[in-house]
């Protein structure tokens, strides 16, 4: 019997380091998902990192060190996030005000759209959001709706490159923890 028991808790230990490691392949895999859709997906890979430390042990890849670069990687994404609508306002010649209203139509366009079609919405209403508010402002400020249109594409613009950029650092992220593990 004792025989049976060892090999049933070697077989639920071989189990769990599997399902550990299919949870990390899966968290990545969610986080570049997340950030084809603009939601921030790196703190998925974050994630999947830490989970792949506690597996691999101390010594190993990745170790605090990487895990710290990932952290500011995840961090850096969000406030560049944050602040590419109201740079992309401001290099087209937009207010300050318009750069804020930028921000906030971004915020409350994805909330607004991910209430309406879940995750793609959140997109779309994100850039819908933006151009809305910023044309509006810029409207009233400029009397004058080509200029307007101008300055609130720049939001659009700033925030179809934070996509892009979402998608290289989550990707990068991924590959970096991949390429740690495997080498």
């Amino acid at each position: 019997m004792s025989d049976l028991g060892a090999t049933l808790m070697q077989w639920m230990s071989d189990a769990g380091v599997f399902l550990a490691w299919t949870a990390c392949a899966l968290l990545c895999l969610g986080g570049l998902i997340l950030a084809v859709f603009s939601i921030s997906g790196t703190w998925l890979v974050l994630g999947a990192a830490i989970g792949a430390a506690f597996l691999t042990g101390p010594g190993e890849f990745p170790g605090w060190p990487a895990l710290l670069a990932f952290g500011a990687v995840c961090a850096a994404v969000d406030v560049v996030e944050w602040f590419a609508a109201s740079w992309g306002v401001r290099r087209r010649g937009g207010s300050a005000a318009a750069g804020w209203f930028a921000l906030l139509g971004s915020l409350g366009g994805a909330i607004l759209g991910g209430m309406v079609v879940p995750v793609l919405g959140s997109l779309v209403g994100m850039l819908l959001g933006s151009f809305a508010l910023v044309y509006m402002a810029e409207r009233r400020r400029l009397q004058r709706a080509d200029r307007a249109a101008h300055v609130a594409r720049g939001a659009v613009l700033a925030g179809i490159s934070v996509l892009f950029l979402k998608v290289a650092a989550t990707a990068a992220l991924v590959l970096w923890l991949a390429a740690g593990l495997l080498l």
